[in-house]
Protein backbone atom coordinates (compact mmCIF):
# COMPACT_ATOMS: atom_id res chain seq x y z
CA UNK A 1 0.00 0.00 0.00
CA UNK A 2 1.28 3.98 -0.51
CA UNK A 3 3.23 4.93 2.59
CA UNK A 4 1.78 8.59 1.76
CA UNK A 5 -1.21 9.77 3.96
CA UNK A 6 -3.15 11.20 1.26
CA UNK A 7 -3.56 7.79 -0.96
CA UNK A 8 -6.29 6.66 -3.14
CA UNK A 9 -7.84 4.26 -1.43
CA UNK A 10 -7.94 6.69 2.04
CA UNK A 11 -9.43 9.09 -0.01
CA UNK A 12 -12.35 6.38 -1.36
CA UNK A 13 -12.72 5.26 2.53
CA UNK A 14 -12.67 8.80 4.03
CA UNK A 15 -15.33 10.15 1.35
CA UNK A 16 -17.71 7.31 1.34
CA UNK A 17 -18.15 7.46 4.94
CA UNK A 18 -18.52 11.23 4.59
CA UNK A 19 -21.60 10.72 2.78
CA UNK A 20 -23.23 7.50 4.53
CA UNK A 21 -22.48 9.02 7.67
CA UNK A 22 -24.52 12.29 7.04
CA UNK A 23 -27.09 10.55 5.71
CA UNK A 24 -27.21 8.36 9.11
CA UNK A 25 -26.85 11.67 11.40
CA UNK A 26 -29.94 13.16 9.77
CA UNK A 27 -31.87 9.59 9.92
CA UNK A 28 -31.40 8.84 13.73
CA UNK A 29 -32.36 12.71 14.46
CA UNK A 30 -35.47 12.46 12.05
CA UNK A 31 -36.85 8.92 13.31
CA UNK A 32 -36.16 9.56 16.97
CA UNK A 33 -38.34 12.72 16.56
CA UNK A 34 -40.72 10.80 14.82
CA UNK A 35 -40.73 7.82 17.50
CA UNK A 36 -41.07 10.46 20.75
CA UNK A 37 -43.72 12.69 18.46
CA UNK A 38 -45.44 9.09 17.82
CA UNK A 39 -45.66 7.76 21.06
CA UNK A 40 -43.97 10.47 23.67
CA UNK A 41 -42.23 7.66 25.43
CA UNK A 42 -38.78 8.26 26.21
CA UNK A 43 -38.60 4.06 27.55
CA UNK A 44 -39.10 3.37 23.88
CA UNK A 45 -36.65 6.01 22.99
CA UNK A 46 -33.98 4.66 25.25
CA UNK A 47 -35.13 0.95 23.72
CA UNK A 48 -34.47 2.41 19.89
CA UNK A 49 -31.56 3.74 21.32
CA UNK A 50 -29.84 0.54 22.55
CA UNK A 51 -31.00 -1.88 20.28
CA UNK A 52 -27.68 -1.09 17.93
CA UNK A 53 -25.31 -1.35 21.68
CA UNK A 54 -26.79 -4.51 22.74
CA UNK A 55 -26.25 -5.73 19.09
CA UNK A 56 -22.98 -4.59 19.39
CA UNK A 57 -22.27 -5.52 23.22
CA UNK A 58 -23.53 -9.28 22.68
CA UNK A 59 -21.74 -9.97 18.91
CA UNK A 60 -19.38 -7.84 18.74
CA UNK A 61 -16.77 -10.47 20.05
CA UNK A 62 -17.78 -13.18 17.14
CA UNK A 63 -18.36 -11.06 14.42
CA UNK A 64 -15.04 -9.27 14.53
CA UNK A 65 -12.95 -12.39 14.49
CA UNK A 66 -15.29 -13.57 10.93
CA UNK A 67 -14.22 -10.06 9.71
CA UNK A 68 -10.45 -11.30 10.35
CA UNK A 69 -11.29 -13.98 7.76
CA UNK A 70 -13.10 -12.33 5.51
CA UNK A 71 -12.57 -10.32 2.27
CA UNK A 72 -13.38 -6.72 3.58
CA UNK A 73 -13.87 -4.83 0.50
CA UNK A 74 -16.72 -6.76 -0.62
CA UNK A 75 -18.13 -6.98 3.43
CA UNK A 76 -18.55 -3.60 3.24
CA UNK A 77 -19.72 -3.06 0.07
CA UNK A 78 -22.59 -5.85 0.53
CA UNK A 79 -23.39 -4.05 4.09
CA UNK A 80 -23.63 -0.85 2.61
CA UNK A 81 -26.20 -1.73 0.04
CA UNK A 82 -28.15 -3.83 2.62
CA UNK A 83 -28.56 -0.88 4.98
CA UNK A 84 -29.55 1.50 1.38
CA UNK A 85 -32.55 -0.99 0.89
CA UNK A 86 -33.44 -1.11 4.45
CA UNK A 87 -34.00 2.86 4.50
CA UNK A 88 -35.37 2.74 1.31
CA UNK A 89 -37.96 0.86 2.30
CA UNK A 90 -38.55 3.02 5.99
CA UNK A 91 -38.78 5.78 3.95
CA UNK A 92 -41.76 4.35 1.29
CA UNK A 93 -43.71 3.12 4.27
CA UNK A 94 -43.11 6.48 5.88
CA UNK A 95 -44.04 9.26 2.66
CA UNK A 96 -47.17 5.85 2.41
CA UNK A 97 -48.27 6.56 6.32
CA UNK A 98 -47.94 3.27 6.35
CA UNK A 99 -44.94 3.00 9.05
CA UNK A 100 -44.83 1.70 12.77
CA UNK A 101 -43.07 1.21 16.00
CA UNK A 102 -42.44 -2.29 15.65
CA UNK A 103 -41.08 -1.68 11.76
CA UNK A 104 -38.68 0.87 12.83
CA UNK A 105 -37.56 -1.38 15.55
CA UNK A 106 -37.18 -4.39 13.01
CA UNK A 107 -34.98 -1.84 10.55
CA UNK A 108 -32.76 -0.70 13.58
CA UNK A 109 -31.87 -4.07 14.46
CA UNK A 110 -31.20 -4.94 11.07
CA UNK A 111 -29.16 -1.62 10.44
CA UNK A 112 -27.11 -2.82 13.63
CA UNK A 113 -26.67 -6.26 12.68
CA UNK A 114 -24.85 -5.10 9.16
CA UNK A 115 -23.33 -2.60 11.87
CA UNK A 116 -21.57 -5.13 13.91
CA UNK A 117 -19.71 -6.14 10.88
CA UNK A 118 -18.80 -2.98 9.18
CA UNK A 119 -16.80 -1.24 12.24
CA UNK A 120 -14.43 -3.51 12.63
CA UNK A 121 -13.62 -3.85 9.00
CA UNK A 122 -13.63 -0.23 8.94
CA UNK A 123 -11.56 0.51 11.47
CA UNK A 124 -8.62 -2.36 10.46
CA UNK A 125 -8.70 -1.31 7.05
CA UNK A 126 -7.83 2.56 8.14
CA UNK A 127 -4.64 0.78 10.14
CA UNK A 128 -3.74 -0.69 6.60
CA UNK A 129 -4.24 2.00 4.76
CA UNK A 130 -3.16 4.86 7.00
CA UNK A 131 1.27 5.24 7.45
CA UNK A 132 2.05 3.99 10.95
CA UNK A 133 4.14 7.54 11.48
CA UNK A 134 0.26 9.19 10.46
CA UNK A 135 -1.89 7.21 12.67
CA UNK A 136 -3.03 10.09 14.78
CA UNK A 137 -3.46 13.16 12.38
CA UNK A 138 -5.23 9.99 10.34
CA UNK A 139 -7.47 9.37 12.28
CA UNK A 140 -7.94 13.10 13.41
CA UNK A 141 -8.70 13.62 10.00
CA UNK A 142 -11.02 10.71 9.89
CA UNK A 143 -12.56 12.03 13.01
CA UNK A 144 -13.03 15.38 12.30
CA UNK A 145 -14.60 14.82 8.91
CA UNK A 146 -17.31 13.01 11.37
CA UNK A 147 -17.69 15.66 13.53
CA UNK A 148 -18.25 17.78 10.79
CA UNK A 149 -21.10 15.60 9.15
CA UNK A 150 -22.51 15.76 12.57
CA UNK A 151 -22.83 19.46 12.96
CA UNK A 152 -23.74 19.78 9.39
CA UNK A 153 -26.16 17.05 9.70
CA UNK A 154 -27.44 17.93 12.74
CA UNK A 155 -28.60 21.61 12.06
CA UNK A 156 -29.79 20.60 8.78
CA UNK A 157 -31.68 17.49 10.33
CA UNK A 158 -33.21 19.37 12.12
CA UNK A 159 -34.69 21.83 9.63
CA UNK A 160 -35.95 19.03 7.28
CA UNK A 161 -37.66 17.59 9.99
CA UNK A 162 -39.38 20.97 10.80
CA UNK A 163 -40.32 21.80 7.05
CA UNK A 164 -40.28 18.38 5.10
CA UNK A 165 -40.89 16.11 7.68
CA UNK A 166 -39.20 12.82 8.10
CA UNK A 167 -39.85 10.58 5.15
CA UNK A 168 -37.40 12.60 2.80
CA UNK A 169 -34.90 12.42 5.23
CA UNK A 170 -35.13 8.95 5.18
CA UNK A 171 -34.72 8.24 1.80
CA UNK A 172 -32.00 10.34 1.54
CA UNK A 173 -30.21 8.42 4.14
CA UNK A 174 -31.07 5.04 1.92
CA UNK A 175 -29.58 6.82 -0.69
CA UNK A 176 -26.06 7.69 0.89
CA UNK A 177 -25.76 4.28 1.67
CA UNK A 178 -25.56 2.98 -1.79
CA UNK A 179 -23.40 5.57 -2.60
CA UNK A 180 -21.37 4.88 -0.26
CA UNK A 181 -21.38 1.04 -1.51
CA UNK A 182 -20.53 2.18 -5.31
CA UNK A 183 -17.56 4.21 -4.18
CA UNK A 184 -16.07 1.53 -2.27
CA UNK A 185 -15.97 -0.80 -4.36
CA UNK A 186 -12.52 0.62 -6.41
CA UNK A 187 -10.61 0.42 -2.94
CA UNK A 188 -7.90 -1.33 -2.96
CA UNK A 189 -8.13 -3.68 0.50
CA UNK A 190 -5.26 -5.62 1.37
CA UNK A 191 -5.01 -9.37 2.42
CA UNK A 192 -5.61 -9.95 6.23
CA UNK A 193 -3.56 -13.10 7.93
CA UNK A 194 -7.00 -14.79 8.49
CA UNK A 195 -8.25 -13.60 5.08
CA UNK A 196 -9.33 -17.38 3.25
CA UNK A 197 -9.43 -19.12 7.01
CA UNK A 198 -12.82 -21.30 6.53
CA UNK A 199 -14.93 -19.92 8.87
CA UNK A 200 -16.28 -22.21 11.70
CA UNK A 201 -18.16 -21.68 15.11
CA UNK A 202 -15.22 -23.66 16.57
CA UNK A 203 -13.08 -21.30 14.69
CA UNK A 204 -14.65 -18.53 15.69
CA UNK A 205 -15.13 -19.60 19.64
CA UNK A 206 -11.21 -19.42 19.35
CA UNK A 207 -10.17 -16.59 18.64
CA UNK A 208 -12.48 -15.14 20.56
CA UNK A 209 -11.32 -16.68 23.60
CA UNK A 210 -7.58 -15.72 22.42
CA UNK A 211 -9.00 -11.90 22.01
CA UNK A 212 -10.01 -11.95 25.50
CA UNK A 213 -6.81 -13.45 27.00
CA UNK A 214 -5.13 -10.99 25.18
CA UNK A 215 -7.00 -8.30 26.95
CA UNK A 216 -6.78 -9.96 30.35
CA UNK A 217 -2.84 -10.07 30.04
CA UNK A 218 -2.42 -6.56 28.56
CA UNK A 219 -1.39 -4.66 31.67
CA UNK A 220 -2.95 -1.91 30.26
CA UNK A 221 -6.19 -3.33 28.65
CA UNK A 222 -7.32 -5.44 31.52
CA UNK A 223 -7.57 -1.72 33.88
CA UNK A 224 -9.06 0.07 30.77
CA UNK A 225 -11.78 -2.22 29.57
CA UNK A 226 -13.94 -2.67 32.76
CA UNK A 227 -13.00 1.58 33.66
CA UNK A 228 -14.34 2.12 30.42
CA UNK A 229 -17.83 -0.15 30.92
CA UNK A 230 -18.41 1.74 34.20
CA UNK A 231 -18.13 4.99 32.99
CA UNK A 232 -19.91 4.29 29.51
CA UNK A 233 -23.05 2.54 32.05
CA UNK A 234 -23.15 5.85 34.41
CA UNK A 235 -23.02 8.34 31.18
CA UNK A 236 -23.12 7.44 27.98
CA UNK A 237 -26.37 6.25 27.49
CA UNK A 238 -27.70 10.25 28.09
CA UNK A 239 -26.47 11.11 24.89
CA UNK A 240 -29.10 8.55 22.92
CA UNK A 241 -31.81 10.75 25.29
CA UNK A 242 -30.78 14.55 24.40
CA UNK A 243 -33.81 14.81 22.22
CA UNK A 244 -36.43 14.70 24.97
CA UNK A 245 -34.08 15.82 27.46
CA UNK A 246 -34.35 19.12 25.00
CA UNK A 247 -38.13 19.20 24.97
CA UNK A 248 -38.10 19.13 28.75
CA UNK A 249 -36.18 21.83 29.16
CA UNK A 250 -38.76 23.62 26.59
CA UNK A 251 -36.39 24.32 23.71
CA UNK A 252 -37.47 23.05 20.21
CA UNK A 253 -36.44 20.56 17.91
CA UNK A 254 -34.67 23.08 16.05
CA UNK A 255 -32.74 23.75 19.23
CA UNK A 256 -32.03 20.71 19.69
CA UNK A 257 -29.93 20.21 16.01
CA UNK A 258 -27.87 23.47 17.26
CA UNK A 259 -27.21 22.43 20.39
CA UNK A 260 -25.92 18.74 18.34
CA UNK A 261 -23.85 20.93 16.32
CA UNK A 262 -22.24 22.98 19.09
CA UNK A 263 -20.86 19.94 20.42
CA UNK A 264 -19.82 18.46 16.61
CA UNK A 265 -18.53 21.88 16.07
CA UNK A 266 -15.91 21.55 19.00
CA UNK A 267 -15.02 17.96 18.19
CA UNK A 268 -14.29 18.89 14.83
CA UNK A 269 -11.92 21.88 16.31
CA UNK A 270 -10.40 19.53 18.39
CA UNK A 271 -9.21 17.09 15.81
CA UNK A 272 -8.13 19.81 13.55
CA UNK A 273 -5.94 20.60 16.43
CA UNK A 274 -4.52 17.22 16.64
CA UNK A 275 -4.07 16.67 12.99
CA UNK A 276 -1.85 19.85 13.14
CA UNK A 277 0.21 19.57 15.94
CA UNK A 278 2.39 16.56 16.22
CA UNK A 279 2.16 16.02 20.38
CA UNK A 280 5.08 14.60 22.23
CA UNK A 281 3.90 11.52 24.49
CA UNK A 282 4.27 12.97 27.61
CA UNK A 283 2.27 15.93 26.49
CA UNK A 284 -0.22 13.80 24.56
CA UNK A 285 -0.83 12.17 28.23
CA UNK A 286 -1.39 15.05 29.61
CA UNK A 287 -4.12 16.29 26.82
CA UNK A 288 -6.04 12.83 27.42
CA UNK A 289 -6.23 13.07 31.19
CA UNK A 290 -7.26 16.76 31.60
CA UNK A 291 -9.70 16.48 28.50
CA UNK A 292 -11.53 12.82 30.07
CA UNK A 293 -12.05 14.70 33.51
CA UNK A 294 -12.58 18.38 32.73
CA UNK A 295 -15.50 17.65 30.52
CA UNK A 296 -16.98 15.37 32.79
CA UNK A 297 -17.17 18.54 34.82
CA UNK A 298 -18.51 20.75 31.85
CA UNK A 299 -21.31 18.44 30.94
CA UNK A 300 -22.54 18.27 34.54
CA UNK A 301 -22.63 21.85 34.13
CA UNK A 302 -24.59 21.87 30.69
CA UNK A 303 -27.23 19.59 32.03
CA UNK A 304 -28.23 22.25 35.02
CA UNK A 305 -27.94 25.02 32.68
CA UNK A 306 -31.80 26.31 32.29
CA UNK A 307 -31.15 28.71 29.84
CA UNK A 308 -29.85 27.40 26.12
CA UNK A 309 -26.89 29.89 25.69
CA UNK A 310 -24.74 28.64 28.72
CA UNK A 311 -25.81 24.94 28.08
CA UNK A 312 -23.84 25.71 24.59
CA UNK A 313 -21.20 26.90 25.82
CA UNK A 314 -20.48 24.40 28.30
CA UNK A 315 -21.38 21.69 26.05
CA UNK A 316 -18.47 23.27 23.97
CA UNK A 317 -16.30 23.08 26.20
CA UNK A 318 -16.95 19.58 26.95
CA UNK A 319 -16.90 18.46 23.29
CA UNK A 320 -12.68 19.60 22.83
CA UNK A 321 -12.14 18.26 25.71
CA UNK A 322 -13.85 14.80 25.58
CA UNK A 323 -12.82 14.50 22.22
CA UNK A 324 -8.90 15.57 22.65
CA UNK A 325 -8.86 12.59 25.38
CA UNK A 326 -10.59 10.07 23.13
CA UNK A 327 -8.43 11.14 20.11
CA UNK A 328 -5.05 10.14 21.55
CA UNK A 329 -6.15 7.16 23.12
CA UNK A 330 -7.95 5.51 19.99
CA UNK A 331 -4.75 6.32 17.98
CA UNK A 332 -2.89 5.09 20.66
CA UNK A 333 -4.81 1.78 21.45
CA UNK A 334 -5.26 1.04 17.30
CA UNK A 335 -1.24 0.64 17.34
CA UNK A 336 -1.05 -1.49 20.06
CA UNK A 337 -3.20 -4.13 18.29
CA UNK A 338 -1.57 -7.36 17.38
CA UNK A 339 -2.02 -7.74 13.17
CA UNK A 340 -3.45 -11.42 13.37
CA UNK A 341 -6.27 -10.61 15.75
CA UNK A 342 -6.84 -6.80 15.67
CA UNK A 343 -11.03 -7.47 14.02
CA UNK A 344 -11.64 -10.20 16.99
CA UNK A 345 -10.00 -7.73 19.65
CA UNK A 346 -11.61 -5.11 18.75
CA UNK A 347 -14.65 -6.43 18.91
CA UNK A 348 -14.14 -7.53 22.20
CA UNK A 349 -13.29 -4.11 23.45
CA UNK A 350 -16.20 -2.74 21.80
CA UNK A 351 -18.43 -5.10 22.91
CA UNK A 352 -17.90 -4.04 26.62
CA UNK A 353 -17.70 -0.61 26.62
CA UNK A 354 -20.86 -0.51 24.27
CA UNK A 355 -22.38 -2.51 25.76
CA UNK A 356 -22.38 -0.05 29.34
CA UNK A 357 -23.46 2.62 26.46
CA UNK A 358 -26.57 0.03 26.52
CA UNK A 359 -27.19 -0.67 29.56
CA UNK A 360 -27.12 3.46 30.42
CA UNK A 361 -29.85 4.51 27.45
CA UNK A 362 -32.28 1.44 28.78
CA UNK A 363 -31.84 2.83 32.44
CA UNK A 364 -32.12 6.42 31.97
CA UNK A 365 -34.99 5.55 29.57
CA UNK A 366 -36.93 4.04 32.25
CA UNK A 367 -36.08 6.15 35.38
CA UNK A 368 -36.64 9.47 32.81
CA UNK A 369 -40.48 8.41 33.45
CA UNK A 370 -40.45 9.21 36.65
CA UNK A 371 -37.44 11.75 37.21
CA UNK A 372 -36.15 14.74 35.24
CA UNK A 373 -33.59 13.48 33.32
CA UNK A 374 -31.23 16.20 33.84
CA UNK A 375 -30.82 15.16 37.56
CA UNK A 376 -30.33 11.57 36.08
CA UNK A 377 -27.65 12.75 33.74
CA UNK A 378 -26.05 14.78 36.60
CA UNK A 379 -25.98 12.26 38.71
CA UNK A 380 -24.26 9.58 36.51
CA UNK A 381 -21.43 12.22 35.22
CA UNK A 382 -20.80 12.66 38.97
CA UNK A 383 -20.72 8.79 39.81
CA UNK A 384 -18.30 8.26 36.75
CA UNK A 385 -16.24 11.14 37.48
CA UNK A 386 -14.01 9.39 40.26
CA UNK A 387 -13.67 6.37 37.82
CA UNK A 388 -12.71 8.46 34.83
CA UNK A 389 -9.75 9.89 37.67
CA UNK A 390 -8.58 6.73 38.33
CA UNK A 391 -8.15 5.67 34.79
CA UNK A 392 -6.74 8.47 33.78
CA UNK A 393 -3.80 8.45 35.93
CA UNK A 394 -3.61 4.96 36.96
CA UNK A 395 -0.02 4.18 36.21
CA UNK A 396 -0.53 1.26 33.84
CA UNK A 397 -2.41 3.78 31.43
CA UNK A 398 0.37 6.62 31.84
CA UNK A 399 3.37 4.22 30.76
CA UNK A 400 0.97 2.67 27.92
CA UNK A 401 0.21 6.23 26.43
CA UNK A 402 3.95 8.00 27.35
CA UNK A 403 5.00 4.86 25.31
CA UNK A 404 3.11 4.48 22.26
CA UNK A 405 5.19 5.19 19.55
CA UNK A 406 3.28 6.98 16.35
Amino acid sequence: MQRKLWNKDFILLLQGNAVSTIGDVMYSIAIGYWVYQTTGSTALMGIMSSISMLVTMFLSPFCGSIVDKCNRKWLIVCIDIAQGIIMLSVGVLAYLNALNVPFVLVAAFLAAFGSVFYSPAISTLMIDIIPRDDMVRGQSIHSGTVSLIDLVGSAFSGAMVAFFGVPLIVVINGISNLYSAFTEFFIRVPKTVQQETPVTVRGVLTDTLAAVKTILSDGCLKVFVPCALIINLLAAGAFSLMLPFCMEKDFTVDMYGYLVSIYSAACLIAVLMLGIVKLKPKTQFWFMALGFTLSTVFMISAYFSSNFVPMCIFAFAAGFLNCIGNTIFSASMMLALPEQNRSAILGAFRSATVGGSALSALVYGFLGEFFPLYILFAIGCAISLPVMIFLCFHPRIKSFIQNCKE
